[in-house]
């Protein structure tokens, strides 16, 4: 159970922070970070869309991690576009930075071929970037800027064998 003034991850909306937790009728109230938007979310349903914020150690572990993730991603815009979609709802930090890691190399293709990013894959981009750094940011005390740094540096390295 959280507590008041926690910051959660919730699946859709990212980082927020704990309002209120209401026990008698059974609601936490929680904001987003990024736009201070309010959400009113049953108890019982807390354990489906939200997780404690990873601390330090968590993330710097995940971030470490996340070299080994494969860039490879599907061609196909309607098989991408469900992937994606499975990826940028869940709660596992591996798999928002799996889904960052294949739109940045998504990117670079467009550009080496003078296109720009589909706005589908816009959309996920800017979902995912949003959800990680905010987290990142909190919990490593660094600014948004600094932690979309330390992530494009370690998910455009490549794993040395």
């Amino acid at each position: 159970m959280f507590k008041q003034d926690d910051f959660v991850v919730h699946s859709g909306h990212g980082l927020c922070t704990v309002l209120e937790v209401n026990m008698t009728d059974e609601y936490y109230r929680l904001e987003t970070y990024h736009n201070k938007m309010s959400i009113k979310m049953p108890l019982e349903k807390a354990g489906l869309f939200l997780r404690p914020m990873l601390d330090k150690t968590a993330i710097l572990k995940a971030i470490n991690d996340s070299i080994l993730l494969s860039d490879e991603y599907i061609k196909d815009n309607k098989e991408r576009k469900v992937q994606f979609q499975a990826l940028v709802v869940s709660n596992n930090i591996m798999d928002t930075l799996l889904l960052l890691k294949l739109l940045y190399r998504i990117t670079e293709d467009k550009k080496a071929e003078k296109k720009t990013l589909g706005s589908f894959d816009t959309q996920f981009l800017q979902q995912a970037e949003r959800k990680l750094f905010n987290e990142i940011a909190v919990a490593l005390h660094l600014s948004k800027e600094e932690a979309k740094s330390l992530v494009l540096e370690r998910l455009k390295s490549q794993p040395v064998y």
